[in-house]
Order: structure tokens, then C-alpha cells, then sequence
């Protein structure tokens, strides 16, 4: 798959004289949703005997709109990620435009000549809400006025679960509130992220617990604070394990929040080794035990659950 970087406004040099269909979106997520839009651009374009395209952003277009605190600026999916995922999808080439304020300025009519014009889409493909320039103008059912007939227009309709828009927002308080069953759900795959095994406190072999410290991209949203039944793959292998996001609550008073696995049956030093971490069910929030012995006896009990997760669930 080619990823195209584009920085607005798109240089003369720039020419795609390959015919397309066009998917546009954010897709932060790639979650059922988006797959439905992507899915559709990828059939129609298989029908049409040409290549597929995603048109999306290199950040969240909020970022132009207002200030985000730096838990709003995380991401389900970092770039590597979503690349990875849209190429499974069966997607060919991807527009990554730089979401400024000069791009959003554009009426509808100049992006339509500026971009889809020029990128040769004979199709465009959208979720019923995505807009592309002011909400209340910009929107798919205006999108036949503005392009005066240049290209096919397919609408994707609304996607619910138990009467819930599935959607990056849903999907980011589900995160907050810890319920990574409902997440994966949602994403039709299990919520994964990637990060560096680095040096932690070491506390957890000192109680029969030793743990992994993954350290993630700060860009990363992560379930919220709590103990989770998780998969690492390491290398080309899975293991299983839990993991705890939290601030080590029982020896510290003020400690970073760090995600820190322990692997079943696992002896092997990996510091340094780029893990991928599946989250598959959550288990309890964090608590502060009054001595050793206490969180010993929990994680003993976590253990169990883990263990009898993964005897009941085949992954």
C-alpha cells in the first residue's frame, strides 16, 4: 500500500492520473464503522476494475478547533497502526493530508476541486456524518450539489450496537471506564497497542510476580486505570498474562502511571523487546492492600481468573 503525504496546498507536481475510489474519513479506530465505509469503497472499486484510496488526516482535525487536554489528544491508533489495518482492508493507496487551518478553510467547492478532483475519484465513499469543511454546510447530503455530478457518491448509513452508534468517541469512553469486552466488540478485533519493554521498580519478583514494563507512545489511549486479562505477542509468539495500569498504589504515594504485565510461566529477560499487547477483559480497578501478604493474596486470585479466562476463551 502507498501512503502519499500531502501538505496543503497540494504542489502542481502532485498528478494522479490513476482513476479511484475514494473512502474520506479520520478512522481513528478503524472500528466497525469505518471498516463498513472502507469495505465499500474497496468492493466498488473491484467493481470498477481500480484501486482503492483512503483520503485521511496525519492528526484529529480538533486539533485546528480548539485546545485538547492531553488525555483528548491520544489516539486509538497511532499512523503504523492504521496503515497496517487499512491495507488488510484491501486499501491501495492512502492521501495523509495535513489537517491545517488553511485546508479547513476551503469552501466545500475548492476541496472537492483541490482533492477529489484531482486525485481522480471516479467514486467517493463516507460515513453518513463525515463532513468535510464547515458541520452545518459540509456535509454528505450536500456533497451532490457541490460536486455537480464529477463522481458517484455512496453514503454509508449508521452502525449500532444494542442501540449505540458504534464510534471513536464510544469506543474512547468504553477505554475510560474500562470495559474492553464492549471496546473489542465494536472494533470486530481485539483493542491492541505497541510499546518498548523497558526497566520498571522490579517489585514484582520480589513477591512471586515478576512483570514486563511496556512503555507506550504518550500518543497512545490506554484502558483506564485497573487490572486486565491481556496476550503479548513477543517476537512471533503469544503469551498469555495481566496486566495492571496504575500507579503501584500499594508501595508508592506518588508514583507514574505505568502498564506492567505478568507473563503465565514466563522466565525470559526481553527488556528492549517491542511487544504488542491485546486487551481482553477487564478484571478489577486498582486498590492500595494494607500489607504484602494482602496483594499477594489477590494477585493469586487474579491469576486464577486469568488462567480460567483463557481455559474458557480459545484466542
Amino acid at each position: 500500500m502507498k501512503v502519499i503525504k500531502i501538505h496543503h496546498p497540494m504542489a502542481d507536481s502532485l498528478q494522479f492520473s490513476e482513476p479511484v475510489v475514494l473512502a474520506m474519513g479520520f478512522f481513528d479506530g478503524i472500528h466497525l464503522g469505518h471498516q463498513q465505509v472502507i469495505k465499500t469503497a474497496v468492493n466498488r472499486a473491484k467493481q470498477l476494475g481500480i484501486k482503492a484510496a483512503v483520503l485521511t488526516y496525519d492528526h484529529h482535525p480538533q486539533v485546528v478547533y480548539k485546545r485538547l487536554d492531553e488525555h483528548d489528544r491520544r489516539y486509538l491508533t497511532l499512523p503504523e497502526q492504521k496503515f497496517q489495518l487499512l491495507e488488510q482492508l484491501g486499501v491501495d493507496q492512502v492521501f495523509l493530508i495535513n489537517y491545517s487551518y488553511a485546508f479547513q478553510d476551503q469552501t466545500p467547492a475548492e476541496f472537492i476541486q483541490n482533492y477529489l478532483v484531482r486525485f481522480n475519484a471516479q467514486v467517493v465513499v463516507a460515513g453518513f456524518d463525515h463532513t468535510y469543511g464547515e458541520k452545518q454546510i459540509a456535509t454528505m447530503e450536500r456533497l451532490p450539489e457541490f460536486s455537480q455530478g464529477r463522481f458517484e457518491i455512496i453514503t454509508v448509513p449508521k452502525l449500532q450496537q444494542q442501540a449505540q452508534k458504534v464510534s471513536s468517541t464510544a469506543i474512547k469512553e468504553s477505554l475510560d471506564s474500562g470495559n474492553v469486552t464492549s471496546v473489542n466488540k465494536m472494533l470486530g478485533r481485539n483493542f491492541t497497542t505497541i510499546g518498548t519493554v523497558v526497566h520498571g521498580e522490579q517489585v514484582g519478583r520480589t513477591i512471586g510476580y515478576p512483570t514486563i514494563n511496556v512503555e507506550h507512545n504518550p500518543l497512545q489511549w490506554l484502558p483506564t486505570i485497573g487490572i486486565y486479562v491481556v496476550r503479548v505477542k513477543i517476537g512471533e509468539v503469544w503469551y498469555q498474562g495481566m496486566a495492571s495500569i496504575g500507579k503501584n498504589v500499594t508501595f508508592y504515594n506518588d508514583h507514574p502511571v505505568t502498564v506492567e504485565i505478568n507473563l503465565l510461566d514466563f522466565k525470559q529477560n526481553v527488556y528492549g523487546e517491542v511487544v504488542t499487547v491485546e486487551w481482553l477483559k477487564y478484571l478489577r480497578g486498582e486498590e492500595k492492600f494494607a500489607s504484602v501478604e494482602e496483594l499477594i493474596d489477590q494477585l493469586q486470585v487474579d491469576e486464577q481468573n486469568t488462567r480460567q479466562f483463557f481455559g474458557t476463551n480459545s484466542n
